[in-house]
Order: C-alpha cells, then structure tokens, then sequence
C-alpha cells in the first residue's frame, strides 16, 4: 500500500514547496532544491520540519504526508536513515503534546511503506513509544491488517 498523492506537481517542485513553506515558518533552509537529488532535500526538510509541528492538525498532517509521499517514491535504500529521523523528530518532538497526531503521521507512513521495508519495524516501534507516552497502547494495531490508528479512537489525556 502507498499514500497516495493528490497534487499535480512534480517532486522536485513539491519539494521546492515544501522548502518554501517551512521557511516562511521559521526554518533555516534555503527555497532552492539541492543539486544533491530529492533524498537530499527530504534530509534537509526532514531536519528542517520541527517549525511545522507546531500548526493546527490538519496543516501539520498536510505537510507531513506530503513529506511521507516524497519518502516513498525513494529507492529502499535512501528511504532507511530519512524514515528513521522523520521518526525518531515524531517520538521526540514536544513529547507528551498531541499524542494522536503523532500516532496518525506514524501510521500513515507505517501503512504507505512497503510491507517487507526491513525500517517498517522501526516506525512500528516508534508508533508504540508515542501510545505509552498517553496510555494509548490498546490502539496500537497487532494484527497488521487491521489497518490504521485513527485519531478519533484515541482519547488524550492531558
């Protein structure tokens, strides 16, 4: 399964895009796409995307699935160190605030990767470090053909 992608734009342009909005919001990256290719752009948003999180749900789910979109185009092995940072800033950013909305971007990335993703395992494990930190653990899928967590099964405490 992937995360499909609704927007009529190449990737180098949604890319540029993406660039052009976290800088309005704060963020030190520059608006011209690296020559370096689309994984280096998706490296320096990724590092770049912590000014986002702090939108309104829906804007941050926004830009965070089209970041997730841009990751699953990659070739498998660019995707592993890009997929285990967009993590590890999901796990860590403002930890304790909007557990659901981390849970939902984790998910939706979780459910978009390939199945046989050896790194798929590490958003499983970061999905699970979100649900203990709001006792949501009981919404964490185990049979992985459930499908996917959904912000309104959650309840925040807090």
């Amino acid at each position: 399964m992937s995360v499909p992608a609704f927007i009529d734009i190449t990737e180098e342009d949604q890319a540029s895009e993406l660039r052009a909005y976290i800088k309005a919001k704060g963020a030190e990256i520059s608006e011209e796409n690296s020559e370096g290719g689309l994984h280096v752009d998706l490296a320096q948003i990724i590092e770049a995307c912590d000014v986002c999180l702090k939108d309104d749900d829906k804007e941050v789910e926004s830009v965070m699935n089209s970041i997730v979109s841009l990751l699953l185009i990659l070739e498998a092995e660019k995707q592993e160190t890009l997929i285990e940072s967009l993590c590890e800033k999901l796990v860590k950013s403002r930890e304790g605030e909007r557990p659901s909305l981390r849970m939902q971007l984790l998910s939706n990335l979780f459910h978009g990767m390939d199945e046989t993703a050896p790194v798929r395992y590490t958003v499983y494990c970061s999905l699970i470090k979100v649900a203990t930190t709001c006792n949501a653990i009981a919404f964490i899928p185990t049979d992985l053909d459930q499908g996917s967590v959904q912000e309104q099964d959650i309840v925040e405490e807090g």
